[in-house]
């Protein structure tokens, strides 16, 4: 069975991690305890060395708590590196045992330098950082403080692009609510035009064929009426019924009278 990384579990299980009292030595044998100040070290392998603020030098474990004007010591080493074009660099890296504030300088710790002091190691500025053109200068990591009045200027930009935003929006709203109006009176101004040309067509055809009709002669087609042939029986019966129904509604209203013996 493999790990994700490739470790073959069934043939060696997984190395168990080293705690503080340990450290995996370079040839990654097995977790050894840590050693005392003075005692041998691997180069630069400042976990191996037991205490606060240890460090190799030189491959021996001291404390770097050497104060200023005190006696130190220090080791070099030259790293090669190589560009993306393919040109090498040469790093080197001094190290020594002197306080925060302090560095080595002929087995004395000196003061280190302040912002724009000459410098040829990062070791020997305050901040850490030397320049490539040899003063100490703030590194990319320092936390650049922002003067009041720059914060003013910030503060006021934001102000002053938020109300002209809102400016042009109200801008462009008023423009919009200006043409649609302009489109709701044109529309119902049409409608009106439309209104009175359909009644002024109206009256002239109403004035045109009332004229046509008085002038036109009786004998024209267009004024008679045609019937059709009555239905006489059918006429005759509703006159009966009707008559009928007359004399039975006067004999109900009218009351029996007896001429009066004089």
């Amino acid at each position: 069975m493999r790990t994700p990384y490739s470790w073959n579990v069934s043939v060696r299980a997984l190395p168990v991690r080293c705690d503080a009292s340990t450290y995996c030595p370079d040839n990654n044998s097995r977790c050894t305890p840590t050693v005392a100040t003075g005692q041998h070290c691997e180069i630069q392998r400042d976990d191996e060395c037991s205490g606060n603020n240890a460090i190799c030098l030189n491959s021996t474990c001291f404390i770097k708590g050497a104060p200023l004007g005190g006696n130190c010591g220090s080791d070099l080493t030259v790293y090669m590196t190589y560009d993306a074009a393919g040109e090498g660099l040469q790093q080197t890296i001094i190290r020594d045992n002197c306080t925060e504030g302090t560095y080595c300088d002929n087995a004395l710790c000196i003061q280190s330098k302040a912002l724009g002091s000459s410098c040829e190691q990062d070791r020997e500025c305050l901040s850490g950082t030397c320049s490539n053109d040899g003063s100490c200068i703030n590194g990319p990591d320092v936390f650049h403080k922002v003067q009041p009045w720059l914060w003013g200027v910030v503060g006021a930009s934001v102000v002053l692009f938020v109300c002209l935003v809102l400016g042009l929006l109200w801008m462009l709203h008023r423009y919009q609510s200006k043409k649609e109006h302009e489109k709701i009176s044109k529309f119902f101004g049409d409608n009106q035009e439309f209104a009175k040309h359909a009644l002024m067509n109206d009256d002239d055809y109403s004035d045109y064929d009332g004229d046509s009709r008085a002038n036109q002669p009786l004998n024209d087609s267009r004024n008679l009426v045609y019937l059709t042939t009555p239905d006489y029986q059918l006429s005759q019966a509703l006159t009966v019924g009707s008559r009928n129904a007359s004399s039975s509604a006067l004999n109900q209203s009218t009351p029996n009278l007896s001429p009066r013996a004089s």
